[in-house]
């Protein structure tokens, strides 16, 4: 008997040895392995909770100053108060975040408007604000209730004044209705903890306590931010261990984002949980259940940890999405595909189509589109499960007027019931613009007609102006060439009957002589000179005339220098003398010779030397002869000077006329420098001419060594002259090489060179 009590007891001990001590040790590793977990559970948590709130925190924010912008957009430049307040008003009442908006003069910090019901009386802008420009400043304040109020301070200055005044202060003042819902619903965890919004110059500082109850009346919850703020730089972003007045918490970090303009602190959420919570947590759970609970309740608790991390990590998705569904201006619609009930709307849309809250359950969304063609076509393609993209539509609003709006629809399902997601975008502006382009277009097409028209017209007339334009050219020339072939003709009859008066009075000269009869010779030597001067004006009439009526002749040939001037020294002293005057020639021996025409070059250099001699008296006339190189071409200068009676400075740009003359005693036809002109430009070169009134005049005529023009309408080349333009070539390298061998050093010799001068006197 007792050995069958000590054998069952031995087998109850070991049964029980069996089942205890793997459940002793058992609880030992799931205590130590509990603290890790739940360590590792908190700080999955308070991650979650301070990455989640800096979020929100930040798109508040930026939400927020949105709302500025648009109000400041909004506010109309016109002083009258009343337009002003009504603006106001109207952006408050669009949104339900919205406490006050008030608006100030930025330059004397006068109260302007408000969209609440105060008087200016007590309403002022502080003076450290005047001084506001682009700079958005903002202050963050906490309510009793835990809310959130934030204060936006902005500039706004009228563009269409240069002067730069019409600048306007605006301060918004918004409290944040879903930050206080969004904060309830994170105070609901399971752990002790605080959250802190903060800032490192700790001048605007949010302390929010979720432990109402318990240990946290114990410890100064506002000394404690305080001190947080004090140490923020020292805090690394993320989960840390930190001491601070002799409590140890886990604390986690995230910077708060604020928008890119909006100058400020940056803030910081700080999440503050005591370290040793995951030891209570613990503790308190193997204390007070037996271990196999502690292991049930510790495979609970990490399933309800990944379940609370989903739900947060969901719930955090679902309101990023309802916050960018509430702030883009896009308008969206959730509605069920048959009878139009609207499932889910945002702002926007209420805004847009006019939706009053209560009456969203009654509406049917249907209704919106005008022609029943739109709402068939849209209702078809979802029929087919087919995505509606940018189909332009005519829409109305449930209060009444309608619009143009791009729509684009998709179809979901939820509970196997089939839903359409309607996106809307006004663009009646769009529409518009697009009206006043096309009106603008027929406007412009119409006045190109217009213009076309008329300039067609205009060239009709400028074509017959200019046909008779031609005709009366036409006209004109036949009658000058007329004019030119009867004073050819002219001047050959007349040269006729003048040649014999010449020879018979030279006749009767020569008898008188021989009788001794002087008074007889003297006159019948005057009429002799008078008929030489007509000869010379039919001559140059002649001359005149043959050019204008036809081509001018030229025969080129090799032309020496030095014996050209002799010739024309022998023709011109007479007329020279006649006056009293001397002749001076300068040229130089080893000049060479040039290819032109001589008779021509003759004819302007007697021209040029019986005008110098013909106005001037008592004096000198000179003629200089000087090779010059001009852009690497050779060329032949001949200046005549005289010491004359000069050329008035109005006259000079006509002596080159013809029939320009002088108004002096000497009588002449005005047509020798007009002939000396032309005949220089003919060859390759031109005339000018220098004076003084009183002082003499010079006339220099530069042509080419070696002319090289060409048959054209006005001359006829006779002969081209390769050969002799061969041999001038040859003899100017001659003359050059002449010219360095006598500057060389070491070489006797000197330039050879004539001048003379002749002081004969009749």
């Amino acid at each position: 008997m007792l050995k069958k009590i000590l054998s069952m007891c031995k087998t109850t001990i070991l049964v029980w040895g069996c089942i205890l001590v793997p459940l002793f040790i058992g609880a030992k590793f799931i205590k130590s392995a509990s603290r890790r977990d739940a360590q590792r559970c908190i700080d999955t948590f308070i991650h979650t909770e301070g990455v989640g709130l800096s979020k929100y925190m930040a798109l508040q924010f930026e939400n927020t100053f949105k709302q500025l912008q648009r109000i400041m957009a909004a506010f109309p430049h016109e002083k009258d108060a009343k337009l002003q307040e009504k603006a106001l008003k109207s952006s408050a009442a669009l949104d339900d975040n919205i406490v006050s908006v008030v608006a100030y003069d930025g330059e004397k910090g006068k109260f302007l408007a408000s969209s609440l019901e105060k008087s200016s009386a007590d309403l002022s802008l502080d003076d450290d604000l005047r001084g506001l420009k682009d700079n958005t400043l903002y202050e963050i304040k906490q309510l009793g209730n835990g809310g959130i109020v934030v204060k936006y301070t902005a500039a706004k200055t009228n563009e269409e004044k240069a002067d730069g005044s019409g600048k306007v202060i605006f301060e918004l003042t918004v409290k944040w209705n879903k930050y206080e819902r969004y904060m309830q619903q994170m105070l609901k965890g399971s752990f002790s903890r605080m959250f802190y919004i903060i800032s490192p110059d700790c001048r605007r500082y949010v302390s929010l306590n979720s432990m109402p109850d318990g240990n946290a009346k114990k410890k100064n919850v506002v000394a404690l931010g305080m001190r947080l703020a004090q140490i923020i730089d020292q805090i690394p972003p993320g989960l840390s261990n930190k001491s601070v007045d002799d409590f140890y918490f886990r604390l986690f970090k995230s910077e708060v984002k604020v928008p890119k303009n909006m100058k400020g602190s940056k803030f910081f959420v700080i999440i503050a949980a005591d370290r040793d919570d995951a030891w209570a947590v613990s503790e308190s759970m193997l204390h007070s259940i037996p271990p196999i609970v502690v292991v049930l309740a510790i495979i609970w608790l990490f399933v309800c940890l990944i379940a609370s991390r989903l739900y947060n990590k969901t719930r955090e998705h679902l309101e990023i999405s309802n916050i960018i569904s509430e702030s883009t201006p896009l308008a969206i619609i959730i509605f069920s595909e048959k009878k139009g009930k609207i499932m889910k709307i945002n702002l926007s849309a209420t805004t847009l189509l006019r939706i009053e809250q209560e009456s969203i359950s009654s509406i049917n969304i249907w209704n919106i589109f005008i022609e029943d063609s739109d709402r068939n076509y849209i209702a078809n393609a979802i029929s087919s499960n087919i995505n509606v993209l940018n189909y332009e539509v005519l829409v109305q609003s449930f209060g009444g007027g309608s619009f143009w709006s791009v729509c684009s629809a998709s179809p979901i399902e939820i509970d196997r019931e089939k839903y359409i997601v309607l996106a809307v975008l006004d663009i009646n502006r769009r529409k518009e613009i697009e009206k006043k382009l096309a009106n603008n277009a027929s406007l412009l097409e119409k006045q190109v007609i217009e213009r076309t028209i008329d300039l067609e017209s205009k060239a009709k007339e400028l074509e017959d102006s200019n046909a008779q334009l031609a005709k009366a050219k036409k006209n004109a020339d036949e009658a000058n060439n007329a004019k030119s072939k009867f004073l050819a003709n002219m001047s050959n009859e007349l040269k006729t009957p003048i040649n014999a008066i010449i020879g018979y009075s030279e006749i009767l000269e020569e008898e008188a002589l021989d009788r001794k009869d002087t008074v007889s010779a003297d006159d019948l030597h005057k009429i002799i000179s008078s008929a030489k001067h007509l000869l010379s004006l039919i001559d140059e009439i002649l001359n005149l005339s043959t050019i204008e009526a036809g081509k001018t002749q030229l025969l080129f040939e090799k032309i020496n220098i030095v014996g050209m001037i002799k010739d024309i020294e022998g023709v011109t002293m007479p007329l020279v003398t006649k006056n009293s005057n001397s002749l001076v020639l300068e040229c130089s021996k080893d000049i060479g010779t040039m290819y032109s025409d001589s008779t021509k070059l003759r004819q302007c250099l007697l021209n040029l030397l019986s005008n110098a001699a013909k106005f001037t008296e008592l004096g000198k006339v000179t003629l200089r002869v000087s090779p010059i190189v001009v852009d690497g071409d050779d060329f032949i200068e001949f200046s005549v000077m005289d010491t004359g009676i000069g050329i008035e400075p109005g006259h000079i740009e006509k002596i080159f006329a013809p029939f320009q003359e002088n108004k002096s005693k000497n009588a002449g036809a005005g047509l020798g420098l007009s002939l000396t002109k032309k005949y220089a430009e003919y060859l390759g070169g031109n005339v000018g001419v220098e004076s003084n009134v009183g002082g003499g005049s010079k006339f220099t005529m530069r042509l080419p060594r070696i002319c090289k023009t060409v048959s054209n309408e006005f001359i006829d080349v006779r002969n081209q002259g390769e050969e002799v333009l061969e041999e001038i070539a040859e003899d100017l390298a001659a003359i050059i090489e002449n010219s360095i061998g006598n500057s060389a050093p070491g070489v006797s010799g000197r330039a050879t060179s004539f001048t003379r001068k002749s002081d004969r006197h009749p």
